[in-house]
């Protein structure tokens, strides 16, 4: 394995992995020189452990003979990695990582002139439970009993998780519809990551966050911090908590899928060879540990499939982002 770190804003790790048999490359195929994975986001998130967890799966179960480099782009929820990406059309060899909702929202509220319909779908890989917490001595001990306070005085609660416009604050925003308030009504803390998130939580300055159980997972286990719900299709091992479709508020859940999307212009033929590979990656025990380690469940939607949760969920983003007087 061979890292490289560059400059700045962007953080590289190569990995290179050598074949055993027939490969990927087999025949001067796909792919035959190394390839370039973006992160749109900083190093140690979730689209960062997404995109080296790809890399190293490629390389540790000898996916493919070339090497696989991970490059960091953050800002914007996104979008300022995204309008870098779309610049490299029509080469396969240059792929990004992303998940649905946090990309679309990121779209939506900065006003991208760059949209995903414009990319190259390749494949969605995996969805992530997310889970809503409260600091270990809250007052609150279910679901229940935090969304009657934010009823009763919907000021008095303070959440935090991530992003203006991201997934954790249009489930709030969600949940707070179903109790009759409007969505601009939450008192939501945006946050530059799930570092500044936590501190607003385990000092007390946030009544309740919310963020995916990979991230939370550390202190949840440590009794610092309390699960009161998943938004999993089912409970979450290791997280005592109900899911909001026991809780009867499945409809409120934002789910997010996680996948790949390769520049515009690309032939079909080109599409299809990506795709190729990404299934060769998903189906090895090196990316199988990756889903367990990060508490994902796979969701695999090749192509035409990917493009269309991308399409519906647009709808779906634009329209909560709408009720929260963002992205207009």
């Amino acid at each position: 394995m061979k890292i490289k770190l560059l400059a700045a804003v962007a953080v590289a790790v190569t990995l290179s992995g050598c074949a055993v048999g027939e490969s990927a490359d087999a025949g001067g195929g796909y792919p035959s020189k190394a390839l370039s994975i973006m992160a749109p986001g900083s190093p140690g998130g979730g689209w960062d452990t997404r995109a080296r967890g790809l890399a190293g799966a490629m390389s540790e179960c000898k996916v493919a003979d070339v090497d696989a480099t991970v490059t960091n782009v953050p800002g914007a929820g996104g979008t300022i990695g995204l309008a870098q990406f779309a610049k490299r059309n029509g080469d396969p060899y240059q792929l990004m990582v992303m998940d649905s909702v946090t990309m679309l929202g990121g779209i939506v509220n900065n006003k991208s002139p760059v949209d995903l319909s414009t990319l190259t779908p390749v494949a969605g890989l995996s969805r992530g439970p997310s889970a809503i917490v409260v600091p270990a001595k809250s007052p609150y001990k279910d679901l229940k009993g935090l969304l009657d306070a934010m009823e009763d005085k919907p000021h008095s609660v303070k959440w935090t998780g991530g992003s203006l416009g991201g997934p954790g604050q249009m489930t709030v925003a969600a949940l707070a519809k179903s109790r009759g308030l409007a969505a601009k009504d939450v008192n939501f803390v945006p946050t530059a990551g799930g570092g500044e998130s936590m501190n607003l939580l385990l000092s007390g300055a946030a009544t309740a966050g919310v963020d995916t159980v990979a991230e939370l997972r550390a202190q949840i286990d440590a009794g610092e911090l309390r699960p009161l719900v998943v938004d999993s299709a089912q409970r979450t091992a290791g997280v005592e908590a109900p899911t909001l479709k026991e809780l009867g508020l499945a409809e409120e859940a934002i789910s997010t899928l996680a996948g790949v999307l390769a520049p515009a212009g690309l032939s079909k033929e080109q599409q299809q060879d990506v795709i190729g590979l990404l299934d060769k990656v998903r189906q090895t025990p090196c990316w199988k540990k990756v889903l367990e380690r990060n508490n994902w469940t796979e969701d695999w939607k090749p192509g035409d499939e990917f493009a269309k949760v991308l399409t519906e969920q647009r709808t779906q983003v634009t329209a909560i982002l709408g009720e929260l007087g963002l992205g207009k």
